[in-house]
């Protein structure tokens, strides 16, 4: 039997279509990924007033943990960034607990209360 002119277009367009449907996948098992990097990103411009190198709360700051806020609509999304920004506050090490939790209410930030105020704060607990 001859194969027939058309095979390889059908080969390359089923290809086609779960390169796409992989790719979507992919897509949508690394979004929580991303937005723990956009929180970290986010907090990481807190870090020198949570540590006590910088005197006052800076506005990018502010900006960054209403950027973070609004990542977090459901219970699972507001432990896993909690546990993002715990692990950047780790990773700044000596951070300064009361800076921390006034935070929000500094920035004028209400819906934040899954924020870690210290370096052993339980996430699991957040609802």
């Amino acid at each position: 039997m001859t194969p027939t002119r058309h095979s390889p277009s059908i080969a390359v367009v089923f290809l086609v279509v779960v390169s796409v449907l992989v790719a979507g996948a992919a897509a949508d098992a690394s979004a929580d990924k991303s937005d723990c990097s956009i929180a970290q990103t986010a907090f990481s411009e807190c870090t020198g007033y949570i540590m006590g190198v910088d005197e006052e709360i800076t506005p990018r700051c502010c900006r960054g943990l209403d950027a973070v806020k609004d990542l977090a609509s459901t219970k699972d999304q507001r432990r896993a960034l909690c546990s993002c920004i715990l692990s950047e506050m780790l990773a700044a090490g000596k951070i300064k607990s009361g800076r921390v939790a006034a935070l929000p209410a500094a920035c004028g930030i209400r819906g934040i209360a899954f924020l870690p105020t210290n370096l052993g704060f339980d996430c699991s607990r957040i609802s």
